[in-house]
């Protein structure tokens, strides 16, 4: 890593991330309990000194005499992930000049663990990796794209006789295995448009202080690219009293400044639930306290009533089958009525669905449709348009594949407006949606001879309606073949199709976290996502529909016209 992270958190996230990989040493091998919204206590773990017992040691090895500089290098790259006293054992790789400026917090670079090194002169080298991913300042983990290995300098001199090095990459690096086993993914919940609470995932060390790290990062607030989309309840300024939040009898003790005080109910509200989903899942913790500076902060009346609300990710798929449309579960059919009725009539290459199922965008011949109950609206006349989405909040988008830094937004009352998104001018999308909570939109594009999917930010203002969307989107996945079809696998994942020849990938990936592949679908055309793996469904060739089943896919019905998506 030749840069060092930059944040608009100050210096508190850096000392943050050196504390984190300072305590690469402690790995919690507890299970997970859940916390109730109101902070009540529930049966856990609560011997955290137990837990603390059975943690992972990491123990660094100095020098060795007579060591050549590629053992140097390689063994103070090791070194450097045990942080006992200011990292003394790596410092003792260095020489002294340079012992006192290396700096190991500028980030955590995750590599396959395939480290060639090559002598470039007398007294130098370079290490070669192949990187799998960065993590910044604040916990936010993004792949690293395929191309050229990363190279990492290193240069040497001899004291006392021996090599040691003068100048080396600064921060951590780690294998990919070795990192999640020392680091775990923990989802905090900030509150987005519509009163719902919207994830992001960050990276922590698994570790007894891990419900610190957890509350000061929702102080610091949101990331930096969804910053513009949700907000956090904590009022400006409020922090934490002490640097730790204790954990006695199960229950997290957070005692904050006066500034929470200044939280109206709502926020109050929002504070609690932000609190409560964020450390459901933190070993130890099974209920939470809100103190100010020492005195316990009571609920506040009819505030539960305006707490943000968690977003539902559990879809049954909705498909078109001989002129009919309708719900498929189990291989049972069940037709929709109303508006549902008249689909098939569009002649529809795409159909999305309301994700209360009261209205349906639909893609045929003559553009976009827009139907429910009541009315039939062509809400997009234009040629090339990829299939609709259709958001929480009751907006159709519909995008132009050759001109998709414009998006159309279409309400219910019909009312048409633009959206920027500068982060797809110049590229071709074969889909683009927005996730179940309508804080984030997706788009899957050609990235040279393979794809990417990007996912921006939307911004809205006060009352819901789009304005649009963050200026740069992050490339959260990057997978081999053509684009073929995406969709979100509830808030937090993306599922795609990439083809190569009749071959046709099924890869899935968590936002901030690893990929995973699920195998091929023969002739697979459209993916929808639910909540869950089972829940994804891949139409292939000849209408046939398959369902994940263990390590692969198993069909589940034929007759299949159109695989309908949900928001």
């Amino acid at each position: 890593m030749s840069a060092k992270v930059q944040g608009g958190r100050g210096a508190r996230t850096g000392r943050r991330l050196a504390a984190a990989t300072g305590a690469v040493l402690a790995l919690l091998l507890a299970g997970c309990t859940s916390i109730p919204g109101a902070g009540s206590v529930q049966t856990g773990l609560k011997d955290l000194e137990r837990v603390e017992q059975a943690s992972i040691r990491y123990n660094a090895d100095g020098p060795v005499a007579g060591a050549s500089q590629e053992d140097i290098a390689r063994a103070f790259v090791v070194a450097a992930i045990s942080p006992t006293d200011d990292y003394a054992v790596a410092r003792e790789f260095l020489v002294p000049e340079y012992a006192a400026q290396w700096d190991p917090s500028y980030g955590v670079l995750v590599d396959d663990g395939s480290r060639s090194y090559t002598a470039d002169g007398a007294a130098a080298g370079v290490m070669s990796l192949s990187a799998t991913a960065k993590v910044d300042a604040d916990g936010v983990l993004l792949p690293v794209g395929p191309g050229p290995e990363t190279e990492l300098r290193f240069e040497f001199e001899r004291v006392g006789g021996e090599w040691r090095i003068s100048s080396a990459p600064a921060g951590i690096i780690l294998d990919s295995t070795k990192f999640q086993e020392i680091w775990t993914p923990q989802q905090l919940y900030f509150v987005g448009a519509g009163n719902v609470l919207v994830p992001e995932t960050r990276w922590y060390l698994a570790r007894s202080s891990l419900a610190t790290e957890i509350v000061g990062a929702l102080l610091d607030g949101p990331g930096e690219r969804m910053r513009e989309a949700v907000h956090s309840g904590f009022p400006a300024g409020t922090a934490l009293v002490s640097s730790s939040v204790p954990i006695v009898d199960g229950r997290a003790r957070i005692d904050l400044t006066a500034e929470l005080l200044e939280a109206g109910a709502p926020a109050m509200a929002e504070v609690r639930q932000q609190l409560a989903t964020s450390l459901q899942s933190v070993a130890g913790v099974t209920g939470f306290e809100l103190l100010v500076e020492g005195t316990e902060v009571r609920d506040t009346p009819g505030g539960a009533s305006s707490a943000p609300a968690t977003v539902s990710e559990v879809s049954n798929p909705a498909v078109l089958t001989d002129g009919r449309f309708g719900t498929l579960v189990s291989g049972e059919f069940t037709e929709l009525s109303g508006y549902a009725e008249t689909i098939a009539e569009y002649e529809p290459s795409a159909i999305t669905l309301a994700l209360d199922e009261s209205a349906a965008a639909v893609l045929g011949p003559e553009g976009a449709t827009l139907l429910d109950d009541e009315n039939s609206v062509l809400i997009d006349p234009r040629r090339e348009l990829l299939a609709p989405a259709f958001d929480r909040l009751g907006f159709v988008w519909t995008v132009q594949a050759t001109a998709p830094q414009t998006l159309q937004l279409t309400a219910r009352d019909g009312t048409v407006t633009s959206v920027p998104a500068p982060w797809l001018a110049g590229r071709t999308p074969v889909a683009v949606r927005v996730s179940p909570d309508g804080a984030r939109i997706a788009a899957l594009v050609t990235s040279d001879a393979d794809s990417q999917v990007l996912v921006a930010a939307v911004v809205r203002d006060d009352e819901g309606r789009p304005t649009g969307t963050s200026a740069e989107a992050d490339t959260v996945l990057w997978a081999e073949g053509t684009p073929v079809d995406l969709d979100w696998t509830g808030q937090r994942g993306v599922v795609v199709l990439t083809a190569e020849g009749s071959t046709v990938r099924v890869s899935s990936c968590a936002l901030g976290q690893f990929p995973s592949e699920l195998g091929a679908v023969q002739g697979g055309a459209r993916v929808t996502g639910g909540g869950a793996r089972s829940q994804i469904r891949v139409l292939g060739a000849d209408g046939a529909l398959f369902a994940a089943q263990n390590s692969g896919w198993q069909r589940v019905d034929g007759g299949i016209e159109v695989l309908a998506k949900r928001g």
